[in-house]
């Protein structure tokens, strides 16, 4: 089932990716205090407590709602499927990002993600994405997804890092993209294509 994943992060990190919860909007706002997350995702900046509570009690249900009925499919415009990036045992235990996979043209599917400061540089967001992907992509799964692109804005080494361990083809900077005539960089995986590191990256 697609709404309990797990994984396991270079460091050996425990990581359970799940549907977001009512009640987790207060530490979504603390996470989003981030000047990172507000500089390089599409999060409010300034981030209010109102813009967590929206989130996981308006955002992210609906798409959880269209895989419980098995009419969620990938290809299709619809609301964004959402997992929260939890860790389990140890000092890290506890809720650290989100990720998601937006639809916000047909057959498009985007991947976007943010990870909390203190999780970060253990290898989880890639461990996270590269799960994601699999399960996204598989021809034999929930989510009938052909390909998932990625963009971020110039500058976001990190996110470049993750996407080009995680198998992504670079394609280089776009101006049509869901986000208008804002230059981002592009990359895209495709069903079949392996989920592991790929030259070609202005950033590895």
């Amino acid at each position: 089932m697609i709404e309990h994943l797990t994984a396991t992060s270079t460091d050996g990190l425990a990581i359970v990716l799940s549907p977001f919860l009512p009640d987790e909007a207060g530490r979504v706002f603390e996470l989003c205090q981030d000047p990172d997350i507000q500089r390089w995702t599409t999060v409010p900046s300034p981030y209010p407590m109102e813009a967590a509570v929206s989130f996981v009690r308006d955002h992210t249900p609906p798409a959880w709602r269209q895989v419980a009925e098995g009419t969620f499919a990938l290809r299709d415009e619809g609301p964004e499927l959402v997992w929260a990036v939890r860790l389990r045992g140890g000092p890290l235990d506890g809720l650290w990002g989100s990720l998601g996979l937006k639809r916000s043209r047909p057959n498009l599917a985007e991947i976007g993600w943010w990870l909390g400061a203190g999780a970060r540089g253990h290898g989880v967001m890639r461990a996270a994405v590269a799960k994601v992907l699999a399960v996204a992509l598989d021809p034999a799964g929930e989510l009938r997804g052909e390909a998932v692109w990625w963009f971020a804005l110039e500058g976001n080494e990190a996110s470049c890092a993750i996407a080009q361990r995680t198998g992504f083809t670079f394609r280089g900077l776009v101006t049509d993209s869901p986000y208008g005539e804002t230059p981002l960089l592009a990359a895209v995986i495709h069903r079949g294509d392996p989920i592991a590191p790929v030259g070609g990256w202005p950033v590895a």
